[in-house]
């Protein structure tokens, strides 16, 4: 290695020492906000599969059902964004611009826990 290399490895080792603990509460947030989402999108089926079953369903189900729909299809959008190059820049231009139109391009929580 050169002593440049060395360098920039100890200038990122201790950026990442000085911001571990929030990274590391990042982290536990990004999984909590998996495992609702991953609640809710079950919540989702169950009664789009009592829908289609012919059961009786409440429009407030359906509503419930059908935001959470839209918010997974906003999910898969903003990924696909995150994974080009510059993506997270993307990404915040993206909201801004929303919101200057009235556009929410955000998942929302759309289930009670």
């Amino acid at each position: 290695m050169k002593f440049e290399d060395i360098n920039i490895f100890k200038k990122l080792s201790e950026q990442y020492d000085s911001q571990r603990e929030k990274v590391i509460s990042s982290l536990r947030e990004l999984k909590q906000l998996l495992a609702s989402e991953s609640k809710e999108s079950s919540q989702m089926l169950d009664i789009y599969y009592k829908y289609v079953a012919g059961e009786n369903i409440s429009k407030d189900d359906l509503t419930k059902a059908n935001e959470q729909l839209k918010d997974i299809l906003k999910g898969i959008g903003a990924l696909g964004i995150f994974a080009l190059p510059g993506g997270i820049l993307a990404i915040a231009f993206l909201v801004k611009l929303g919101k200057k139109f009235g556009v929410d391009i955000l998942p929302k929580k759309t289930f009670d826990d």
